[in-house]
Protein backbone atom coordinates (compact mmCIF):
# COMPACT_ATOMS: atom_id res chain seq x y z
CA UNK A 1 0.00 0.00 0.00
CA UNK A 2 1.15 3.83 -0.87
CA UNK A 3 2.58 5.50 2.41
CA UNK A 4 1.86 9.20 2.58
CA UNK A 5 4.53 11.34 3.38
CA UNK A 6 3.86 13.86 6.67
CA UNK A 7 6.06 16.53 7.93
CA UNK A 8 5.65 19.23 11.16
CA UNK A 9 4.16 21.90 9.73
CA UNK A 10 5.99 25.26 10.07
CA UNK A 11 4.22 27.61 7.97
CA UNK A 12 0.37 27.84 8.35
CA UNK A 13 -2.09 28.51 5.40
CA UNK A 14 0.55 28.29 2.59
CA UNK A 15 0.31 26.45 -1.38
CA UNK A 16 1.93 24.82 -3.91
CA UNK A 17 1.87 25.68 -7.50
CA UNK A 18 3.16 23.82 -10.50
CA UNK A 19 3.25 25.82 -13.27
CA UNK A 20 3.34 24.63 -17.09
CA UNK A 21 2.91 26.03 -20.33
CA UNK A 22 -0.67 25.67 -20.72
CA UNK A 23 -1.97 25.13 -17.01
CA UNK A 24 -1.23 25.44 -13.29
CA UNK A 25 -1.81 23.58 -11.09
CA UNK A 26 -2.79 24.84 -7.52
CA UNK A 27 -2.77 22.55 -4.49
CA UNK A 28 -3.77 24.43 -0.76
CA UNK A 29 -3.32 21.57 1.52
CA UNK A 30 -1.22 18.92 0.02
CA UNK A 31 -4.29 17.23 -1.08
CA UNK A 32 -7.09 18.89 -3.24
CA UNK A 33 -5.83 19.90 -6.31
CA UNK A 34 -7.22 22.22 -8.83
CA UNK A 35 -6.08 23.39 -12.19
CA UNK A 36 -5.99 26.86 -14.42
CA UNK A 37 -4.79 28.35 -17.12
CA UNK A 38 -2.03 30.21 -18.57
CA UNK A 39 -4.03 33.14 -19.34
CA UNK A 40 -4.26 36.16 -17.12
CA UNK A 41 -7.84 36.13 -16.50
CA UNK A 42 -6.82 32.54 -15.22
CA UNK A 43 -4.33 33.96 -13.06
CA UNK A 44 -6.59 36.47 -11.85
CA UNK A 45 -9.44 33.27 -10.69
CA UNK A 46 -6.31 31.35 -9.37
CA UNK A 47 -5.35 34.22 -6.72
CA UNK A 48 -9.42 34.63 -6.18
CA UNK A 49 -9.81 30.72 -4.97
CA UNK A 50 -6.26 31.19 -2.91
CA UNK A 51 -7.95 34.13 -0.86
CA UNK A 52 -10.90 32.06 -0.78
CA UNK A 53 -9.18 29.37 0.88
CA UNK A 54 -6.96 31.46 3.69
CA UNK A 55 -4.13 31.28 1.74
CA UNK A 56 -1.24 34.14 2.45
CA UNK A 57 2.04 32.21 1.16
CA UNK A 58 2.82 30.60 -1.94
CA UNK A 59 5.54 28.30 -3.24
CA UNK A 60 6.61 27.57 -7.33
CA UNK A 61 9.07 26.33 -8.99
CA UNK A 62 11.14 28.77 -11.10
CA UNK A 63 10.17 26.71 -14.66
CA UNK A 64 11.35 28.81 -17.71
CA UNK A 65 10.07 32.46 -17.58
CA UNK A 66 6.17 31.09 -17.35
CA UNK A 67 7.02 31.44 -13.46
CA UNK A 68 7.38 35.46 -13.83
CA UNK A 69 3.88 36.25 -14.65
CA UNK A 70 2.54 35.19 -11.92
CA UNK A 71 4.72 35.44 -9.40
CA UNK A 72 4.75 39.15 -10.00
CA UNK A 73 0.74 39.00 -10.41
CA UNK A 74 0.51 37.34 -6.80
CA UNK A 75 2.96 39.71 -5.51
CA UNK A 76 1.04 42.34 -6.32
CA UNK A 77 -2.03 41.26 -5.09
CA UNK A 78 -0.48 41.18 -1.15
CA UNK A 79 0.60 37.29 -1.36
CA UNK A 80 4.53 36.55 -0.40
CA UNK A 81 5.50 34.04 -3.04
CA UNK A 82 8.50 31.80 -2.61
CA UNK A 83 9.94 30.94 -5.76
CA UNK A 84 12.21 27.45 -5.16
CA UNK A 85 14.84 26.08 -7.34
CA UNK A 86 13.73 22.79 -9.29
CA UNK A 87 16.59 20.79 -8.31
CA UNK A 88 15.09 21.30 -4.27
CA UNK A 89 12.08 19.38 -5.17
CA UNK A 90 12.53 16.43 -6.93
CA UNK A 91 10.12 13.48 -6.66
CA UNK A 92 11.33 9.92 -6.68
CA UNK A 93 11.90 8.68 -10.11
CA UNK A 94 9.21 7.28 -12.05
CA UNK A 95 6.39 8.60 -9.74
CA UNK A 96 6.48 12.32 -11.36
CA UNK A 97 3.21 13.88 -12.33
CA UNK A 98 2.03 17.67 -12.17
CA UNK A 99 -0.37 16.72 -9.80
CA UNK A 100 1.85 15.56 -7.10
CA UNK A 101 4.71 17.75 -8.06
CA UNK A 102 1.76 21.11 -6.48
CA UNK A 103 1.35 18.62 -3.62
CA UNK A 104 4.58 17.75 -2.74
CA UNK A 105 5.83 21.53 -3.08
CA UNK A 106 2.84 22.07 -0.55
CA UNK A 107 4.04 20.05 1.89
CA UNK A 108 7.75 20.87 2.08
CA UNK A 109 6.73 24.76 2.02
CA UNK A 110 4.87 23.88 4.89
CA UNK A 111 7.89 22.02 7.04
CA UNK A 112 9.91 25.00 6.19
CA UNK A 113 12.32 23.04 4.14
CA UNK A 114 12.42 25.35 0.99
CA UNK A 115 14.48 28.17 0.70
CA UNK A 116 13.37 31.76 -0.91
CA UNK A 117 15.15 32.24 -4.76
CA UNK A 118 16.50 36.13 -4.87
CA UNK A 119 14.27 37.83 -7.20
CA UNK A 120 15.12 41.49 -8.33
CA UNK A 121 12.11 43.87 -7.63
CA UNK A 122 11.02 46.18 -9.87
CA UNK A 123 13.47 47.77 -12.35
CA UNK A 124 16.22 46.03 -11.40
CA UNK A 125 14.35 42.79 -12.60
CA UNK A 126 13.72 44.62 -16.16
CA UNK A 127 17.65 45.56 -16.03
CA UNK A 128 18.69 41.95 -15.65
CA UNK A 129 17.00 41.04 -18.99
CA UNK A 130 18.12 44.12 -20.34
CA UNK A 131 21.45 43.10 -19.89
CA UNK A 132 21.00 39.25 -20.75
CA UNK A 133 19.78 40.26 -23.96
CA UNK A 134 22.55 42.25 -24.81
CA UNK A 135 24.77 39.27 -23.96
CA UNK A 136 22.38 36.80 -26.23
CA UNK A 137 22.83 39.75 -28.91
CA UNK A 138 26.58 39.76 -28.65
CA UNK A 139 26.92 35.91 -28.94
CA UNK A 140 24.70 36.31 -31.89
CA UNK A 141 26.28 38.58 -33.92
CA UNK A 142 29.58 36.15 -33.02
CA UNK A 143 28.44 33.91 -35.07
CA UNK A 144 28.71 35.98 -38.08
CA UNK A 145 32.06 37.17 -37.50
CA UNK A 146 32.66 33.39 -37.80
CA UNK A 147 31.08 33.15 -41.00
CA UNK A 148 32.89 35.81 -42.65
CA UNK A 149 36.08 34.27 -41.46
CA UNK A 150 34.68 31.07 -43.45
CA UNK A 151 34.15 33.59 -46.61
CA UNK A 152 37.97 34.70 -46.16
CA UNK A 153 39.40 31.36 -46.03
CA UNK A 154 37.44 30.05 -48.83
CA UNK A 155 39.19 32.66 -50.82
CA UNK A 156 42.44 32.04 -49.08
CA UNK A 157 42.74 35.57 -47.37
CA UNK A 158 44.30 35.54 -44.62
CA UNK A 159 43.32 38.50 -42.32
CA UNK A 160 41.44 36.17 -39.62
CA UNK A 161 45.59 34.95 -38.58
CA UNK A 162 46.85 38.26 -39.19
CA UNK A 163 44.46 40.71 -37.14
CA UNK A 164 43.65 39.72 -33.95
CA UNK A 165 39.82 40.16 -34.47
CA UNK A 166 38.25 41.14 -38.06
CA UNK A 167 35.74 43.16 -36.60
CA UNK A 168 38.04 45.97 -35.21
CA UNK A 169 37.94 48.81 -36.85
CA UNK A 170 40.89 48.12 -39.32
CA UNK A 171 39.23 45.11 -40.37
CA UNK A 172 35.77 46.03 -41.05
CA UNK A 173 37.61 49.00 -43.09
CA UNK A 174 39.24 46.58 -45.40
CA UNK A 175 36.62 44.38 -45.50
CA UNK A 176 34.13 47.39 -47.07
CA UNK A 177 36.98 48.65 -49.27
CA UNK A 178 37.34 44.90 -50.78
CA UNK A 179 33.41 44.31 -51.27
CA UNK A 180 33.20 47.85 -52.85
CA UNK A 181 35.69 46.41 -55.60
CA UNK A 182 39.50 47.42 -54.22
CA UNK A 183 41.73 44.56 -54.77
CA UNK A 184 45.34 47.26 -54.11
CA UNK A 185 47.33 45.61 -50.94
CA UNK A 186 48.70 48.95 -50.34
CA UNK A 187 45.67 50.63 -50.74
CA UNK A 188 43.68 48.62 -48.02
CA UNK A 189 47.00 48.41 -45.38
CA UNK A 190 46.59 51.77 -45.60
CA UNK A 191 43.22 51.71 -43.85
CA UNK A 192 44.15 50.22 -41.04
CA UNK A 193 45.67 51.86 -37.48
CA UNK A 194 48.73 52.86 -37.47
CA UNK A 195 50.15 50.27 -35.48
CA UNK A 196 49.05 47.51 -37.69
CA UNK A 197 50.52 49.33 -40.41
CA UNK A 198 53.79 49.44 -38.71
CA UNK A 199 53.98 46.20 -37.13
CA UNK A 200 52.33 44.28 -39.40
CA UNK A 201 52.13 45.49 -42.67
CA UNK A 202 54.00 43.04 -44.72
CA UNK A 203 51.75 40.13 -43.28
CA UNK A 204 48.82 41.82 -44.14
CA UNK A 205 49.55 42.57 -47.56
CA UNK A 206 50.67 38.70 -47.98
CA UNK A 207 47.55 37.68 -46.27
CA UNK A 208 45.45 39.93 -48.81
CA UNK A 209 46.68 38.14 -51.92
CA UNK A 210 44.02 35.74 -52.48
CA UNK A 211 41.68 34.17 -55.02
CA UNK A 212 38.71 36.16 -55.00
CA UNK A 213 35.13 34.71 -55.53
CA UNK A 214 31.85 36.13 -56.39
CA UNK A 215 29.96 34.34 -54.95
CA UNK A 216 32.25 34.04 -51.71
CA UNK A 217 31.94 38.05 -51.90
CA UNK A 218 28.40 38.09 -51.66
CA UNK A 219 28.49 35.58 -48.63
CA UNK A 220 30.71 38.02 -47.26
CA UNK A 221 28.94 41.01 -47.64
CA UNK A 222 25.51 39.64 -46.30
CA UNK A 223 27.36 38.52 -42.88
CA UNK A 224 28.58 42.05 -42.43
CA UNK A 225 25.38 43.24 -42.93
CA UNK A 226 24.11 41.03 -40.43
CA UNK A 227 27.05 41.96 -37.96
CA UNK A 228 26.23 45.55 -38.14
CA UNK A 229 22.60 45.31 -37.73
CA UNK A 230 23.03 43.28 -34.51
CA UNK A 231 25.65 46.26 -33.26
CA UNK A 232 22.81 48.71 -34.19
CA UNK A 233 20.58 46.56 -31.63
CA UNK A 234 23.40 46.90 -29.15
CA UNK A 235 23.65 50.48 -29.22
CA UNK A 236 19.81 50.51 -29.18
CA UNK A 237 19.66 48.51 -25.44
CA UNK A 238 22.09 50.70 -23.99
CA UNK A 239 20.10 53.21 -24.64
CA UNK A 240 17.11 51.78 -22.84
CA UNK A 241 19.90 50.62 -20.20
CA UNK A 242 21.01 54.06 -19.85
CA UNK A 243 17.45 55.44 -19.31
CA UNK A 244 16.98 52.57 -16.52
CA UNK A 245 19.89 53.23 -15.16
CA UNK A 246 18.65 57.27 -14.50
CA UNK A 247 15.37 56.36 -13.07
CA UNK A 248 17.22 54.03 -10.64
CA UNK A 249 20.06 56.30 -9.37
CA UNK A 250 17.69 59.47 -9.83
CA UNK A 251 17.31 59.74 -5.83
CA UNK A 252 20.82 58.26 -5.10
CA UNK A 253 23.80 61.12 -3.37
CA UNK A 254 27.08 61.38 -5.43
CA UNK A 255 29.70 58.94 -4.46
CA UNK A 256 33.85 59.81 -4.70
CA UNK A 257 34.95 57.21 -7.72
CA UNK A 258 38.20 56.74 -9.22
CA UNK A 259 39.22 56.59 -12.28
CA UNK A 260 37.39 54.33 -14.64
CA UNK A 261 39.00 51.53 -15.47
CA UNK A 262 38.98 50.02 -19.04
CA UNK A 263 36.53 47.77 -20.63
CA UNK A 264 38.08 46.19 -23.28
CA UNK A 265 35.56 44.33 -25.22
CA UNK A 266 31.83 44.66 -25.69
CA UNK A 267 31.85 48.16 -23.88
CA UNK A 268 28.48 49.46 -23.02
CA UNK A 269 27.82 53.01 -24.91
CA UNK A 270 26.58 54.91 -21.85
CA UNK A 271 27.37 58.36 -21.09
CA UNK A 272 28.80 58.61 -17.06
CA UNK A 273 28.68 54.81 -16.60
CA UNK A 274 31.14 54.85 -13.91
CA UNK A 275 29.40 57.55 -12.01
CA UNK A 276 26.03 55.91 -12.35
CA UNK A 277 26.90 52.25 -10.87
CA UNK A 278 29.17 54.33 -7.79
CA UNK A 279 25.91 55.94 -6.82
CA UNK A 280 23.48 52.69 -7.15
CA UNK A 281 26.32 50.90 -5.13
CA UNK A 282 26.91 53.34 -2.91
CA UNK A 283 30.18 52.59 -3.16
CA UNK A 284 33.29 52.30 -6.10
CA UNK A 285 32.87 48.62 -6.59
CA UNK A 286 35.97 49.11 -9.28
CA UNK A 287 38.73 49.26 -6.38
CA UNK A 288 37.95 45.28 -6.44
CA UNK A 289 40.58 43.53 -8.92
CA UNK A 290 39.00 42.50 -11.99
CA UNK A 291 35.84 44.14 -11.84
CA UNK A 292 34.77 46.89 -13.92
CA UNK A 293 31.87 49.25 -14.59
CA UNK A 294 30.33 46.47 -17.00
CA UNK A 295 30.83 43.54 -14.75
CA UNK A 296 29.01 45.87 -11.98
CA UNK A 297 26.11 46.88 -14.58
CA UNK A 298 25.59 42.67 -14.70
CA UNK A 299 26.21 42.08 -11.16
CA UNK A 300 23.68 44.20 -10.02
CA UNK A 301 20.96 42.51 -11.75
CA UNK A 302 22.09 39.30 -10.55
CA UNK A 303 22.48 40.11 -6.61
CA UNK A 304 20.88 43.53 -6.34
CA UNK A 305 22.61 46.27 -3.85
CA UNK A 306 21.04 44.83 -0.59
CA UNK A 307 23.04 42.31 1.42
CA UNK A 308 21.20 42.03 4.57
CA UNK A 309 19.23 38.95 3.55
CA UNK A 310 22.42 37.18 3.47
CA UNK A 311 23.79 37.21 6.96
CA UNK A 312 27.34 36.33 6.60
CA UNK A 313 29.21 35.90 3.56
CA UNK A 314 29.92 32.81 3.50
CA UNK A 315 26.18 32.48 3.02
CA UNK A 316 26.61 34.68 -0.08
CA UNK A 317 29.83 32.27 -1.62
CA UNK A 318 27.14 29.35 -1.06
CA UNK A 319 24.12 31.30 -2.86
CA UNK A 320 26.53 31.62 -6.11
CA UNK A 321 27.79 28.04 -5.96
CA UNK A 322 31.37 28.92 -5.48
CA UNK A 323 32.07 27.56 -1.74
CA UNK A 324 33.39 23.47 -2.05
CA UNK A 325 31.55 21.15 -1.51
CA UNK A 326 32.30 17.89 0.74
CA UNK A 327 30.69 14.40 1.35
CA UNK A 328 32.23 12.58 4.29
CA UNK A 329 30.40 9.74 5.52
CA UNK A 330 32.38 7.90 8.74
CA UNK A 331 35.64 7.72 8.02
CA UNK A 332 35.08 8.66 4.56
CA UNK A 333 35.66 11.35 2.99
CA UNK A 334 34.80 12.34 -0.79
CA UNK A 335 35.79 14.46 -3.41
CA UNK A 336 32.08 15.21 -4.98
CA UNK A 337 31.58 18.12 -7.87
CA UNK A 338 29.75 21.18 -7.01
CA UNK A 339 26.77 22.12 -8.57
CA UNK A 340 27.34 24.89 -11.67
CA UNK A 341 27.26 28.26 -10.26
CA UNK A 342 24.24 30.49 -10.84
CA UNK A 343 25.31 33.77 -13.36
CA UNK A 344 26.50 36.17 -10.53
CA UNK A 345 29.11 33.17 -9.95
CA UNK A 346 29.87 32.38 -13.25
CA UNK A 347 30.39 36.69 -13.37
CA UNK A 348 33.15 36.31 -10.52
CA UNK A 349 34.64 33.09 -12.39
CA UNK A 350 35.18 35.06 -15.79
CA UNK A 351 36.87 37.89 -13.24
CA UNK A 352 39.13 35.91 -11.57
CA UNK A 353 40.35 34.00 -14.61
CA UNK A 354 41.45 37.88 -15.99
CA UNK A 355 43.29 37.78 -13.05
CA UNK A 356 45.33 34.83 -13.72
CA UNK A 357 48.72 36.97 -15.47
CA UNK A 358 47.84 39.74 -13.24
CA UNK A 359 51.28 41.06 -10.99
CA UNK A 360 49.76 43.42 -8.95
CA UNK A 361 46.89 41.46 -7.58
CA UNK A 362 47.21 39.46 -4.05
CA UNK A 363 43.95 36.98 -5.70
CA UNK A 364 46.08 36.57 -8.93
CA UNK A 365 49.21 35.52 -6.57
CA UNK A 366 46.66 33.26 -4.77
CA UNK A 367 45.90 31.61 -7.85
CA UNK A 368 48.78 31.19 -9.23
CA UNK A 369 50.54 29.52 -6.10
CA UNK A 370 47.24 27.15 -5.78
CA UNK A 371 46.83 26.52 -9.66
CA UNK A 372 50.75 24.87 -9.34
CA UNK A 373 49.16 22.38 -6.91
CA UNK A 374 45.74 21.56 -8.27
CA UNK A 375 44.37 22.47 -11.89
CA UNK A 376 43.29 26.33 -13.04
CA UNK A 377 39.87 25.44 -13.01
CA UNK A 378 39.90 24.80 -9.22
CA UNK A 379 42.29 27.95 -9.05
CA UNK A 380 39.76 29.93 -10.82
CA UNK A 381 36.85 29.01 -8.54
CA UNK A 382 39.12 29.88 -5.55
CA UNK A 383 39.79 33.18 -6.75
CA UNK A 384 36.42 33.35 -7.91
CA UNK A 385 35.09 33.06 -4.19
CA UNK A 386 37.87 35.40 -2.77
CA UNK A 387 36.51 38.24 -5.20
CA UNK A 388 32.69 37.16 -4.05
CA UNK A 389 33.53 37.77 -0.54
CA UNK A 390 35.37 41.49 -1.34
CA UNK A 391 32.44 41.70 -3.12
CA UNK A 392 29.67 41.56 -0.08
CA UNK A 393 32.25 42.94 2.28
CA UNK A 394 32.59 46.17 -0.06
CA UNK A 395 28.76 46.24 -0.33
CA UNK A 396 28.02 45.72 3.41
CA UNK A 397 30.87 47.99 5.10
CA UNK A 398 30.30 50.42 2.98
CA UNK A 399 34.16 50.83 1.98
CA UNK A 400 35.87 50.55 -1.12
CA UNK A 401 38.42 47.27 -1.42
CA UNK A 402 41.98 47.82 -0.15
CA UNK A 403 44.38 46.14 -2.64
CA UNK A 404 47.32 45.03 -0.74
CA UNK A 405 49.20 43.40 -3.67
CA UNK A 406 51.54 40.46 -4.54
CA UNK A 407 54.22 42.12 -2.18
CA UNK A 408 51.74 41.90 0.91
CA UNK A 409 50.40 38.43 -0.01
CA UNK A 410 54.03 37.09 -0.10
CA UNK A 411 55.16 38.39 3.05
CA UNK A 412 52.30 37.09 4.63
CA UNK A 413 52.99 33.46 2.71
CA UNK A 414 56.86 33.86 4.16
CA UNK A 415 55.30 34.42 7.41
CA UNK A 416 52.90 31.00 7.56
CA UNK A 417 55.83 28.97 5.76
CA UNK A 418 57.60 29.97 8.78
CA UNK A 419 55.81 29.58 11.30
CA UNK A 420 55.17 25.99 9.96
CA UNK A 421 58.77 24.96 9.96
CA UNK A 422 59.30 26.36 13.75
CA UNK A 423 56.46 24.15 14.67
CA UNK A 424 58.16 21.01 12.83
CA UNK A 425 61.55 22.13 14.32
CA UNK A 426 60.60 21.93 17.95
CA UNK A 427 58.34 18.80 17.36
CA UNK A 428 61.84 17.33 16.34
CA UNK A 429 63.88 18.65 18.71
CA UNK A 430 65.83 20.62 16.08
CA UNK A 431 66.76 24.12 15.71
CA UNK A 432 66.43 26.62 12.46
CA UNK A 433 69.89 28.51 11.61
CA UNK A 434 69.01 31.95 9.06
CA UNK A 435 71.56 31.46 6.66
CA UNK A 436 73.62 34.53 6.87
CA UNK A 437 75.30 36.39 3.60
CA UNK A 438 78.69 37.65 3.49
CA UNK A 439 79.40 41.13 4.45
Amino acid sequence: MAKETTFETVHENVAGIDIGAEQIFVSPDGQEVVTFETFTSSYYACAIYLREKGIKKVAMEATGVYWIALYFLLEELGMLVCLVNPKETKQAKGRKTDVRDCQWIQKLFAAGILRHSFIPQGKFMELRHLVRERLDIISMGSTYVNKMQKCLELMNIKLPEVLSQIHGTSGINMIKAILSGSRDAAYLLSLCDDRIQKYKGEKVIKALEGRYNDTYLFMLEQNLKLWEIHQQQIKTIDKEIAHLLDELSEDKEEVAAGKAKPIRHHAPKIKGLHATMARLYGVDLTSIPGINDYTALRLIGETGTDMSRFATAKNFVNWASLSPKSHRSGKTKKNVRGMPCNVAGQIFKQCAQSLLKSKDSAIGSFMRKLRGRKDSGIAIKAGARKLAIAYYNTLTKGTAYVEEGTRRYEEQLKKREMASLKRLAKKHNLQLIENQNAA
